[in-house]
């Protein structure tokens, strides 16, 4: 799978229902440290798609103890 895009591998993780756990590797993974993706907008992003519908999404909010770069 190519991520083209960080709110498009928010997508895929909560179709797949990645644990926490495999969203921090695979993010490490897609996006590799030095990468040029904006990682200040992480958490913002995550917490943005998790607050789409009635009540906030447990599986995206999830991700964002992961959400710091290592």
């Amino acid at each position: 799978m190519k991520v083209v895009n960080l709110k498009q591998a928010i997508l895929q993780a909560w179709k797949e229902r990645w644990s926490d756990y495999q969203w921090a590797i695979n993010m490490k993974k897609f996006f590799p440290k030095g990468a040029t993706w904006d990682i200040l907008n992480l958490a913002e992003a995550l917490l943005e798609q998790a607050m789409i519908g009635p009540s906030p999404n447990p599986l995206i909010l999830s991700y964002l103890k992961y959400q710091a770069p290592r």
